[in-house]
This record gives structure tokens, sequence and C-alpha cells, in this order.
């Protein structure tokens, strides 16, 4: 039978007053898993599309869903952020130039002692600052191990409940439907299961993208449609690096961005929900 406990804050103040003053460096590898689908991209008119930007679009798709990260922290708070490369030179050629991209790829900076986190974000070109305070996160332990690396590791799960936004989203979409059908379908939502592996042989409770509040550096976390895993971690107690947060952009809540958001995106889409750009 699988043993189950929960975190209590407690524990997570005892670890953390037992942590040593150092400061690490982890690089993770992040990759998003895409729906397999059978046929290739279509046109309008039903021909397939050409070879050429039929690769092009394979290629921004592999570029946009894995990606590399790198978690900077101490004792106290972590700074996550994009492993940042220089692109690659672009052909002779004038052939079209395909980029996607996923929200929320800014940097994500969390401090314990100060129980706030900053997250970067952007709505088609304006830069915000996501500050909120931090909320403990219930994770579960389960009785289970395994080696990552050179390091032991434990299991946990979070289950990261439907918020009300995300119903709410749902329901305007199923009354729209019921009028006209959507050229894109919303998928129901449902509670999002985290599984992670931490080692409390890296004291400290942070880890990679939002996850943190495990006593012990989380090394791996898989839910539906992500994976991230840990490569490499570098442990120095010698002189520090300051760890700076995020200043760049106007300072809102979670809330207020999502209104932000939504608005914005509202005013840009025709009747079949379609968002229109304009050059």
């Amino acid at each position: 039978m699988t043993k189950v406990v929960l975190i209590s804050s407690f524990l997570l103040m005892g670890f953390l007053a037992k942590a040593q003053d150092f400061q690490g460096k982890a690089e993770y590898f992040s990759k998003r898993i895409m729906k397999k689908k059978t046929e290739k991209v279509e046109t309008k008119s039903k021909e397939p599309l050409d070879p050429e930007l039929q690769k092009e679009i394979e290629i921004a798709l592999k570029k946009a869903t894995e990606k590399q990260y790198v978690l900077t922290f101490n004792k106290t708070e972590c700074l996550y952020e994009e492993e940042q490369k220089l692109e690659e030179p672009k052909g002779a050629s004038d052939g079209m130039s395909i980029s996607i991209s996923f929200s929320g790829g800014g940097k994500k900076y969390l401090n314990v002692k100060d129980k706030n986190s900053i997250v970067e974000d952007e709505i088609f070109g304006k830069e915000f600052l996501i500050v909120e305070p931090l909320v403990q996160p219930e994770w579960k332990l389960i009785d289970e191990t395994k080696k990552i690396g050179d390091y032991n590791c434990f299991k946990a799960e979070l289950v990261i409940p439907v918020s009300e936004k995300q119903k709410k989203e749902y329901e305007e979409f199923l009354k729209k439907e019921e009028k006209k059908p959507a050229l894109f379908k919303m998928e129901k939502p449902e509670d999002k299961v985290i599984t992670a592996w931490y080692t409390p042989e890296i004291p400290v409770n942070f880890g990679p993208d939002n996850y943190w509040g495990l006593p012990g550096l989380i090394l791996e976390v898989s839910e539906e449609k992500l994976i991230i895993l840990c490569s490499k971690v570098v442990l120095s107690n010698k002189e520090k690096t300051k760890i700076k947060a995020p200043n760049t952009g106007e300072k809102v809540s979670q809330k207020k961005f999502d209104e932000i958001q939504k608005k914005k995106t509202d005013s840009m889409k025709d009747e079949d929900g379609v968002i229109m750009f304009q050059h």
C-alpha cells in the first residue's frame, strides 16, 4: 500500500533553518508533448502544404516545445529563466520565417523569506510583472524512491484543481457553441496531477517552473503534457552571486493580468473566435 503524508509548514521551517548557506545552479530540459496527428497539415483547398513549408513548421514546433532552463538558488530565493542561445544564421533566400511560442516563458522569481513571487509575462508586446504572495502547495509525499544522476530522490504528487476562471471560460465556450459551432474546440478542463521527484541531499525547497515547497531540490516534474528533467547541478559555498528579481514591466496581480489578457484577446477575435493580426 502506498504511504502518503502531507508536508506541514513546521517541517519546511525546520528544514530551512538547517539548510547551509550556499548557492547553486540547476539546468533543466523541458519538453511539451503535442497531440499526435496522422495527417499532414492541409490548406483550405485540401491540398497538402509545400514540403519546405511543412519542414519549417516542424522545426518551429520543435523549438517551441523543447526548451532549456537554468534555476539559480540559495536557501531563501531562486530565479528560473530560459537559457539564452544565439539565433542560428538565416539563409540568403527570402523564405518565410515561422515562429511558434507559448505564454508564460518569462523569468520566475520566488522568495520564501519574504513569501512572494514575481513572474514575467507579456500581452502582445506589453511587459508585466505578476506579483503574488506564496501559498504553500499541498504536496503529498509518497513512499517511492529512484536515482536521478548521483542523487537519491523521493516521489511527491500535487493535485491542482480546475480554477473558477477555467470553468467560466468553458461555460462561455459552450454557450457560443450552441449558437454557432466554433472553428477551434475547447477541451473540458480537468484537475491537473503533478508528479515530482526531489532530493533532500540538496537542502533547498525550490524546483523548475512554478514548482516548489518540497524538502529538497526538485529534479524532475511531469504532468499530462509537460516533462521537465534536470541534467546538471552545480553547488558552491564560495562568493555568492546576487539573485536579481525581475523588475521590468507593469506590476499587477494574477487576477488583474488575466482580466487585461482576456479583454485584449477578445477585442482581436473575429466571429469564429480566431485572433486576427494586422500588419
